[in-house]
């Protein structure tokens, strides 16, 4: 225990710099090396005409890179313009290791701060009539690219920075309505500004516009075990009163277990399906809403650098909706869960069920000195915020216990003793089912 709480001290002195977790260099034509770099800031306005029916976006990114080469960053549409430093210039795509692709300013820059202007198209998940516009950014751990870099320039999860949003709607007198988990403002009608925390990566941030009065709606004030006052509000076509009453349920539930709600606020869009954490917020079908709020601790409380360690909050999320079972060794899977591509970006499927299982293996290996759910919240409180990778939660879980679990993980999470055949064909997930791009276009 006196391990951990040093651990916990040293990791509490960090900044949100986290190029130690980026993926290696990129080697890129004519050997020039593409460059990960550290986001300081991002800033966009966007700007909604519903005459031309068009959302542009403009982004200004403070960012800083620690040697020279190419800088990396996201955005799956191509910008309409770009200027590095104050210098038209253009950027391309790359395969990384083949496993995903990113986008690369095409000029090699030197150690320092740079600034970035991108204007780019939004036009995922984008529904217009003649007099008002619906937008969301939906996304997804379990398909590549499909974070915010959908919708805006970005980093890549392992990043943290602070990000604001002007949203203007133009040629519209409909009134509308903004659910976001920034510190949300509004100027005017149809007119907001939006500040999101310098801990949200390019998965933590949720946001949904519509026509005002589209879905039912309900806000709450849920008193947190420390005292503060916590907004919730709940927006539906299904019944409003009973995904009100659960969430506040399952808050105090998560609270005994964990500690205070991390985040400022609760949002919860009852869509009926399309399950997806977002920091405080989630889009839910009601039977997975414990599952989606749980994620608000482990995924986006904690949360994962890269695909390779998006097994953990799936697995811990699912091992609650099983009644935080103990499962014996004879239950547990060889699994490649956290030994994919070191590029990969997607969580693996197997976390559900078989990363589920050896999460209640360490709970029954360890359940005579205390609950899994323990070590569970020590390590939220030590990492709060702060991305980690496999190989931490392996450290902190040994520091914890005072023991060594190297076969274990070696095995069941590394696969280097091998695979199961049956790692190879995974069944769909209930909470997270895949949508078409047809289904999330009907969630708007």
């Amino acid at each position: 225990m006196k391990t951990f709480a040093l651990v916990a001290l040293l990791l509490s002195m960090q900044t949100f710099a986290n190029l130690h977790l980026a993926p290696p260099t990129l080697n890129l034509e004519r050997s020039s090396k593409g460059i990960f770099v550290d986001f300081k800031t991002a800033s966009s306005v966007i700007t909604y005409d519903i005459k031309t029916r068009k959302a542009l976006a403009t982004t200004t990114i403070e960012f800083s890179q620690s040697v020279a080469g190419k800088p990396i960053f996201d955005l799956v549409n191509n910008p309409s313009s770009l200027l590095i430093d104050g210098v038209s210039a253009v950027s391309k795509t790359t395969s990384m290791n083949g496993v995903s692709k990113v986008r690369y300013i095409d000029k090699k820059l030197t150690i320092g701060n740079h600034t970035l202007v991108i204007e780019n198209d939004i036009t995922k998940n984008l529904s217009w009539s003649s007099t008002y516009v619906r937008s969301a950014f939906w996304m997804s751990d379990l398909s590549d690219r499909k974070y915010l870099e959908q919708y805006l320039p970005t980093n890549l999860e392992y990043d943290q920075y602070k990000n604001s949003f002007e949203i203007k709607i133009i040629n519209s007198e409909i009134e509308h309505v903004l659910y976001t988990n920034g510190d949300l403002l509004e100027i005017s009608k149809n007119h907001w500004t939006v500040s999101y925390p310098e801990t949200f990566t390019a998965s933590s941030l949720f946001f949904h516009m519509s026509k005002k009065g589209l879905k039912d709606e309900k806000k709450e004030i849920y008193k947190s075990i420390d005292g503060r006052e916590i907004p919730v509000t709940v927006y539906t076509n299904q019944s409003v009163n009973r995904f009100m009453s659960s969430t506040l349920r399952i808050l105090a539930e998560l609270e005994k277990d964990y500690g205070p709600w991390p985040h400022k606020q609760v949002i919860v869009y009852g869509a009926g399906s399309g399950g997806m954490e977002y920091c405080g917020a989630t889009i839910t079908s009601h039977s997975a809403l414990g599952h989606e709020l749980t994620h608000s601790y482990f995924a986006r409380g904690i949360m994962p650098a890269h695909g390779n360690s998006g097994w953990v909050d799936e697995a811990i999320a699912s091992w609650r909706d099983g009644g935080y079972r103990s499962y014996s060794k004879r239950s547990l899977s060889k699994t490649i869960m956290a030994s994919h591509s070191t590029y990969q970006r997607t969580t693996d499927r197997n976390a559900y069920s078989k990363g589920m299982k050896f999460i209640g293996y360490l709970h029954g290996k360890f359940k005579e000195q205390e609950s899994f759910k323990v070590f569970l919240k020590s390590f939220f409180e030590t990492r709060k915020f702060k991305p980690f990778k496999t190989h931490e939660f392996k450290s902190a879980v040994e520091a914890f216990y005072n023991t060594t679990l190297t076969n274990e993980f070696d095995t069941y999470i590394y696969g280097r003793n091998g695979i199961d055949k049956s790692d190879i064909k995974v069944k769909e997930n209930a909470f997270h089912p895949h949508l078409s791009s047809k289904e999330l276009f009907n969630l708007l």
